[in-house]
């Protein structure tokens, strides 16, 4: 379709709305429309379902009410536009622009698309779409894909955003008061300054994200995996934590590795923080709560651990080459293989064990932990308890070259 063919549709279109005779309800489904420019196009109530909107310019466009089920709009200028109780179900706006768009009460739940005569669920998808200052009031966006979204200053109060995926995604500002957020995961998404009052956060994963600089006042928080206790922490600490979490956001490209290196750190609650690659050597963190946290790679060497708490944590990888784990809680814990990319330039998988060599388990609790191919030279877990641990040596190919030694006393 060309653009004149687009824009007499649109003009007849308005006069069926106008109740203007001979003229009628643009039906553009399943229509062709990449790249073309259409601004300030009226098309409420139309018919848009299937169409392929990729690359067009519809900005300030009207789609209030309008049936846009499965419709593409990757890389689309939609700034501005109004889609006000629009059908968005399944719909794809894969880096488009829709800075100061209306999607209250827009439905854009998941869609049963037909293909090829296969039927299959496809959510909606905004993954690196600019909609900041985009107004999402009581809209249903549930197991939507906003990852990397840029939704500064946006409204999302009372919205549906039930499985919705917002790792990465800027929410600075955002107004999610009351939302509907179960089951939501936000892996390094930014918070700074959003009002999250009374949002329902039921069972959300908040990996490496900074609560501290957003209101949460009145939020449910059941089963919820968030990191609160970074609000408790001393300035200096909670800036070295805060430029740590920054750092493992961008992928090393800001913020700072954290060293906490012969720091005293006994009985600091750090349950649920992401502190991964982070280097505790020779610290005390003796009954710190690191329970459920994610622990990857980090390197507690020689550390005090007597009496914490790492019940259900993800420690694969984790060094703890004599470390005193005296009393310490690592049931359910995870210390297996980590997967990492070989640093030799041919992109093989090299598969990284837990190094716990010399450390000492003395009443340590190991209820159900995994050491899969862990490293435990000289280890004894006589007084340990043990019961549903996994030691299992696994055959590897990869570095290092030797396979885990099997404990003693276990």
């Amino acid at each position: 379709m060309d653009e004149a063919t687009l824009k007499e549709i649109i003009v007849l279109h308005r006069g069926y709305l106008d109740g203007v005779p001979g003229c009628k309800r643009a039906d553009l489904r399943n229509a062709s429309l990449k790249g073309l420019s259409a601004p300030n196009a009226k098309l409420h109530n139309a018919l848009l379902s299937g169409a392929d909107m990729t690359g067009a310019a519809f900005v300030r466009g009207d789609f209030s009410g309008s049936d846009m089920f499965g419709a593409v709009l990757r890389r689309a200028n939609l700034a501005g536009c109004n889609f006000f109780r629009a059908d968005l179900r399944g719909t794809k706006f894969t880096g488009a622009r829709l800075g100061g768009a209306d999607f209250r009460e827009a439905d854009m739940r998941p869609g049963d698309i037909r293909d090829a005569g296969m039927k299959r669920t496809q959510s909606v998808d905004m993954s690196d779409a600019v909609l900041d200052k985009s107004n999402f009031s009581r809209a249903n966006m549930s197991h939507s894909n906003l990852e990397g979204a840029s939704l500064r200053n946006s409204n999302l109060s009372e919205a549906e955003l039930v499985a919705v995926n917002l790792s990465g995604a800027d929410l600075e500002g955002a107004n999610l008061e009351l939302a509907r957020m179960k089951n939501a995961v936000m892996a390094g998404t930014n918070l700074k300054g959003a009002s999250l009052r009374g949002a329902d956060l039921e069972g959300a994963v908040l990996r490496n994200v900074d609560v501290s600089v957003c209101d949460m006042k009145g939020a449910r928080l059941d089963n919820c995996r968030v990191f609160l206790g970074i609000r408790e922490l001393k300035d200096e600490l909670k800036l070295k934590v805060q430029r740590h979490m920054k750092w493992l956001a961008t992928d090393g490209k800001d913020g700072e590795q954290a060293d906490f290196s012969g720091a005293n750190l006994a009985g600091i609650d750090f349950q649920y923080a992401d502190l991964s690659v982070a280097k505790f050597t020779g610290a005390n963190l003796e009954k710190c709560n690191l329970g459920k946290s994610f622990l990857t790679m980090t390197d507690f060497t020689g550390t005090n651990l007597a009496g914490a708490n790492f019940r259900g944590s993800d420690m694969r990888g984790a060094i703890l080459m004599n470390a005193d784990l005296t009393a310490t809680n690592l049931a359910d814990a995870d210390l297996g293989y980590v997967n990492i990319l070989s640093t030799r330039g041919d992109r093989r998988v090299v598969r990284f064990p837990a190094t716990l060599t010399g450390a000492n388990f003395d009443r340590t609790i190991c209820t159900n932990t995994n050491f899969d191919g862990a490293r435990l030279d000289g280890v004894s877990f006589e007084t340990a308890a043990t019961n549903g641990a996994i030691f299992r040596a696994t055959d590897t190919d990869d570095d290092p070259e030797t396979s885990p030694q099997a404990p003693t006393g276990a």
